[in-house]
Formats: C-alpha cells, structure tokens, sequence
C-alpha cells in the first residue's frame, strides 16, 4: 500500500480528529475514505447528465448490445477497438 504525507491546516486536522474519534477509526482510515468517496464521485457521470439524457432502457448487458452493434454491416466496415 502506497504512502501519502501531506500538509493540512489546524482547523481542518481538528475537525479529522473529531470525526475520527466519533467514528471510531483513525485519521488515516477517515482521510483513506473522504479521498476514496471524492475520487470515486469523479468516475461518474453528473447527475445533470442523465436527467438531460434520461435512464438507459434496455435489457440486454454491454457484452450483447456490442454484439449487436458489430452484427450490423456498417460497423464491419470500421477498424476493431483492440
């Protein structure tokens, strides 16, 4: 597992502290988190996205709508992704 130093202010390792010892877990496990849940928010589209585009309707998974999509004449003609 890979080691992280950083600075932060007084304010803000009073309040790690706080919310650690609430929790009951240390400032490394909470810190560990907020970065995971901030991290991994950024994966994912907003959710402005889907309410402009609205949800996926179909039943079929990734794998066989690719199927699909490449089954179609016109896609034989393009050059393969891997």
């Amino acid at each position: 597992m890979a080691q992280l130093s950083l600075y932060i202010n007084d304010e803000i390792s009073r309040r790690l502290d706080e919310v650690a010892a609430a929790e009951g877990i240390s400032r490394s496990a909470l810190a560990r988190r907020a970065l995971e849940k901030e991290l991994g928010a950024r994966r994912r589209f907003p959710e402005s996205f889907f309410a402009v585009m609205g949800p996926w309707e179909d039943d079929r998974s990734a794998n066989e709508i690719l199927r699909d999509i490449r089954a179609n004449t016109w896609q034989r003609e393009r050059e393969p992704l891997s």
